[in-house]
């Protein structure tokens, strides 16, 4: 989905979840707008990034989400709702890589596209990735080099289609509906905390995102001198650095919901049940399929 509706939504959610407290609710919005970070390759040459498939996987996975939780809880949450709204998206805007990189060390898969199998030794994921759909509708830096297992999970819907601005008007009317008694004050305390009390996260957002979309879509196609090459990459630094400055000071970590030893015994219960599964699938099918 694209940026603004990713940050509209989050915001509606923020005012029903922290009953219009306008500071968390913004907190959400910025927390929707992270992810995207690993959208933009400056400087990268775009066969590079397309060999690695990074966006939608480097910070879209549950466990660059729960970090953030802990980081921040309010973050943490807009993370989970950009995540949320992505999984409903295509195989052309690359769906969510939700367990990355973990996903990634099983390489092999058990039935290609045309529903050829395929066989071998290790530990396989079931389908490949709809590799033709991608390359024949993708953004070039989202093409697949080379043949993958299905790791990514993708909806129906594509990027600023229908659904998609549904998702923004429908916030964006929803929040005017839930401020209607007080409109203006609201609008006045939310520019206040967007531009004042978050000034450095902000601008740092913007900076990284406006250069970064620029060079993308843009720059990279011309012939570029070095100078404003630089120029370009001290921008997009700059911006990252604001938003690390003011991140970190926003480090307030949520009280564990479990202890250390009920943690203990959950991943001891899943590596036995790793363990056992794969000695049954193993017997029952002489492979294993994920």
């Amino acid at each position: 989905m694209n940026l603004h509706t990713h940050i509209i939504l989050a915001l509606a959610f923020g005012l029903i979840f922290f009953h219009n407290d306008i500071t968390l609710a913004v907190l959400v919005g910025i927390g929707a707008a992270i992810p995207d970070l690993d959208r933009e390759y400056v400087l990268t040459k775009r066969k590079i990034f397309a060999k690695y498939q990074l966006h939608r996987a480097l910070f879209h996975n549950i466990f660059f989400a729960l970090a953030m939780v802990y980081l921040n809880f309010y973050l943490g949450l807009g993370i989970f709702l950009h995540m949320a709204l992505d999984l409903l998206t295509s195989p052309t805007d690359r769906g969510v890589e939700l367990f990355f990189p973990l996903g990634r060390l099983v390489k092999n898969y058990e039935l290609d596209y045309d529903g050829n199998i395929r066989k071998s030794r290790g530990i396989m994921w079931y389908l490949e990735d709809p590799m033709r759909i991608i390359n024949k509708t993708a953004d070039p830096g989202l093409k697949e080099v080379v043949k993958m297992p299905w790791i990514r999970i993708y909806g129906p819907f594509k990027n600023s289609r229908l659904v998609d601005w549904m998702i923004f008007y429908s916030s964006f009317v929803f929040i005017q509906l839930y401020e209607l008694n007080h409109l203006a004050e609201w609008w006045k305390i939310f520019l206040y905390t967007v531009f004042v009390k978050f000034t450095f996260i902000v601008i740092g957002i913007v900076l990284f995102y406006f250069t970064g979309e620029l060079w993308r879509r843009r720059l990279q196609f011309q012939n570029l001198n070095s100078k404003l090459k630089y120029v370009i990459l001290g921008v997009m630094a700059l911006g990252l650095s604001l938003i690390l400055f003011q991140g970190i000071n926003l480090y307030s970590p949520m009280k564990p919901i479990i202890n250390f030893n009920t943690l203990v015994l959950i991943i001891v219960s899943m590596l036995v049940g790793l363990f056992l599964a794969y000695i049954h699938v193993r017997l029952r099918f002489k492979k294993v399929t994920l």
